[in-house]
């Protein structure tokens, strides 16, 4: 049943692409250009770095250094702790990602890999400050509330997690193993992977602005505006679309409700809980690492809702303490909006052709290399 369920839902979309051609495309060059833009030169270092630390065993490093402070205080495996602190500065899905190859070397056991995956969703904090806080809302003092809020919240999330996060084999002696292979072929590796990684991310942002137009299309952002109307009438939203849209994707959700009528004390506690919640295009980002994983995604998703629901709370207690009464919300950091430059789209080009390029040649030199056999 649930195979003819998804085959009308694939055929129900494709006739409404073919009906509705025009505001698709335009969603689809939308998600393309936001991961263009804003997704691969936030993730492609942190990935490239984050893959050159396995190899050279810069948790272990730290590990043995710090053996004390992981055995006796946080009772957190050195491995562990060292993803929990880079998922915090580097974005999603990167969390998920250090943490799958970790777990695929042996260095974490499946327990440390699932609480991970619940608490390793940060946004990118160069995001908050300043695509939302510089951009959306020209104001830094904004972007800082909505970062440290953020941050706390995860507290919530990692009370919660630390049970599966603890870990009993922190007793062991750290050992570190630096490669035999040389730093280009080393480098190279990092490079194809991290490149293979942020295609699939990019799909999945492409598919889920799809899914946000379609909705509009269907007209089922008006049903929800129906059924949910004395709520987003209480908090002065004119419409539910900003909430259903970063429910979906979460960096257009941030976009279209700081771009509403409401009330600032509204767009920013929804700003709050869009971003830490994360959209379903992030769960779908994450879980891509989880598979061949039994991790239970009905207790990913109430953590995700834990944590956007707790910083919320944090921006609707703090916010006019922070910002003040009579705070003038539009600093006069520039008249315009800045934008990314849109270089960054054939730079984008040009690094997926370099790495299609390297993967040829691979190919061919393992030919070679049989051949030769």
């Amino acid at each position: 049943m649930k195979k003819i369920m998804n085959s009308v839902v694939l055929l129900a979309f494709l006739i409404i692409l073919l009906l509705q051609p025009a505001p698709i495309i335009a969603a689809t060059k939308t998600g393309f250009v936001t991961w263009a833009e804003k997704v691969v030169p936030s993730l492609f270092p942190f990935f490239v770095l984050t893959r050159l630390m396995i190899y050279y065993q810069v948790p272990q490093l730290i590990g043995k250094l710090l053996t004390p402070l992981f055995k006796y205080l946080l009772h957190l495996s050195p491995i562990t702790f060292f993803v929990m602190f880079l998922s915090m500065i580097s974005g999603n899905p990167s969390g998920s990602k250090m943490a799958r190859d970790y777990y695929d070397q042996h260095l974490i056991s499946a327990k440390e890999m699932e609480g991970l995956m619940y608490f390793c969703n940060f946004a990118s904090p160069l995001f908050i400050l300043g695509t939302v806080g510089v951009v959306l809302y020209q104001s830094t003092t904004i972007g800082y509330l909505l970062l440290i809020a953020h941050l706390l919240g995860s507290i919530a999330v990692f009370i919660c997690c630390y049970p599966l996060l603890r870990s009993k084999e922190t007793i062991r002696q750290v050992t570190v193993q630096f490669p035999n292979q040389s730093f280009s072929a080393i480098l190279i590796d990092c490079i194809e992977s991290s490149l293979q990684t942020l295609i699939r991310v990019g799909g999945i942002i492409v598919f889920f602005y799809i899914i946000s137009e379609t909705f509009n299309i269907i007209e089922i952002t008006q049903l929800f505006n129906v059924i949910m109307h004395p709520f987003i009438e209480d908090i002065g939203l004119p419409s539910i679309e900003p909430l259903v849209a970063g429910i979906l994707e979460f960096t257009q959700g941030v976009t279209k409700v700081s771009q509403t009528t409401a009330p600032l004390q509204t767009k920013l506690v929804l700003t709050a809980f869009i971003i830490s919640f994360t959209g379903l295009s992030v769960h779908t980002q994450s879980f891509m690492f989880a598979k061949n994983l039994n991790i239970p995604y009905l207790k990913y998703f109430i953590m995700r809702l834990l944590h956007g629901c707790t910083s919320a709370l944090i921006v609707l207690l703090t916010w006019k303490t922070v910002l003040r009464e009579d705070i003038d919300v539009f600093l006069p950091l520039d008249s315009t909006p800045s934008t990314v430059d849109s270089s960054l789209i054939p730079l984008t080009v040009v690094l997926f052709a370099s790495y299609f390029v390297l993967k040829l040649y691979h190919q061919i030199k393992i030919r070679v290399k049989h051949k030769l056999a």
